[in-house]
């Protein structure tokens, strides 16, 4: 092959990746929708609690481009975990949880009851915050 096509051929990749990449730096710096759920659990099932609180999102990363970052912590002492998670837009996650897919990974099957003693969820609307390293 020509020099010259070698060349252009690498500048014209190169590029794309850099358009791709300002893509994904917009939508990780512009996310519309933050969920955020916190759960205590019941005595003696803080561990399924957290089993279960994890296992949704793992999945979901798994599967949708729309979730753009996701924190599951536990608070021992509270016998609590938080579930933070945002993404591109609010319709990301709940036509998600509407298909069979989404439902199953949701836990649907699970016997939250039996484990949970309190939750709460916000939907919340990012107003500030950072999710790329800082440079």
């Amino acid at each position: 092959m020509n020099k010259v096509v070698i060349v252009a051929i690498l500048l014209l990749s190169c590029s794309c990746k850099q358009i791709e990449n300002q893509k994904m730096e917009k939508t990780m710096n512009n996310p519309t929708y933050t969920f955020v759920s916190v759960s205590t659990a019941k005595p003696g099932k803080l561990e399924d609690l957290i089993r279960i609180a994890k296992a949704p999102t793992i999945k979901m990363d798994k599967q949708s481009d729309g979730l753009l970052a996701y924190q599951v912590s536990v608070d021992r002492e509270r016998n609590t975990v938080v579930v933070w998670s945002t993404y591109d837009k609010k319709e990301t996650l709940y036509n998600y949880l509407e298909t069979e897919q989404g439902k199953n990974d949701h836990g649907e099957s699970e016997d939250m009851e039996s484990i949970i003693e309190t939750f709460v969820m916000y939907d919340l609307e990012p107003v500030s915050g950072r999710l790329l390293p800082k440079e």
